[in-house]
């Protein structure tokens, strides 16, 4: 043989072949034909152990003494900050005790309280309301059925279009037929100001105000004293709908140039 000293053999067992460029595995050190270099065709062992070694190295047991369990991903307790397993999570770590926990049911017990309370006030207060808006009710129709029975007004309007007023004479006007205050009909759909002067025809009561004299005819609220309505262009039918007056409603008719309009003492109008 003239290069008896030229090239290696192949490691692997069942093949000792003379290679004159042999590879060297970097894990095991070993020499290998271009074959059988490669860590998977010679099954390098020292691969193996490496990957054995880091899986071991990255595994994470459980805190629980009686629990044996690994994870290869860390799970921290956000309070002991110690790694449990799934089944483990729930350690009792976190658990209040008895002080604590009567103490929290005590702090949250406060605002649920507060809340009961301010709930029965508005509830009764609603039905409070609710209450005393049917006695209201109730009293404008006996108001109303009373103020029909006697009422006055153009006999043109039609019975289904009147709207009726219990009204009081201003105090300077005397009427013995009437008295100090007579219910009286007008026509739904006139405007406000038409309604005044009509109430003020029907009960003989001088009006001026379709003349630029001042201290005019208005109707007042008898409940209050406020002014009804300053526009006399406004549709009765609006003040309706606006609950500005009610049909059947008492009334004042007096003279005024006050600004603000109203009247100081209702209880004169009787």
């Amino acid at each position: 043989m003239e290069f008896p000293e030229t090239g290696k053999r192949c490691s692997m067992k069942d093949c000792k072949l003379l290679d004159f460029l042999p590879f060297e595995c970097e894990h095991c050190q070993a020499t290998f034909c271009k074959e059988h270099f490669n860590i998977e065709s010679h099954e390098c062992l020292k691969t193996e152990n490496s990957k054995s070694t880091a899986e071991q190295s990255v595994s994470f047991l459980c805190s629980k003494e009686s629990c044996k369990a690994s994870s290869p991903v860390e799970m921290l307790c956000v309070k002991c900050k110690k790694h449990f397993c799934v089944t483990h999570r729930h350690h009792g770590c976190l658990e209040l005790g008895e002080t604590e926990r009567t103490q929290k049911l005590k702090k949250w017990q406060i605002p649920k309280k507060q809340f009961a309370e301010a709930k029965a006030i508005v509830d009764q207060q609603i039905a409070d309301s609710l209450k005393k808006s049917k006695n209201t009710t109730l009293a404008n129709k006996v108001q109303l059925m009373r103020v029909k029975c006697s009422a006055i007004g153009p006999k043109n309007v039609p019975t289904s279009e009147r709207s009726y007023f219990l009204v009081h004479l201003p105090l300077t006007v005397k009427n013995k037929h009437i008295g100090t205050s007579k219910g009286t009909f007008v026509n739904m759909h006139w405007t406000f100001g038409k309604c005044i002067d009509s109430i003020a025809d029907t009960l003989k009561v001088p009006n001026n105000n379709n003349t630029t004299t001042t201290n005019k005819l208005k109707l007042f609220r008898h409940s209050t004293g406020d002014l009804i309505c300053s526009k006399m262009d406004t549709p009765l039918t609006k003040l309706f709908e606006d609950s500005a007056v009610f049909d059947g409603e008492r009334v004042i008719l007096e003279y005024s140039d006050n600004v603000p309009d109203d009247i100081i003492d209702p209880s004169l109008y009787t």
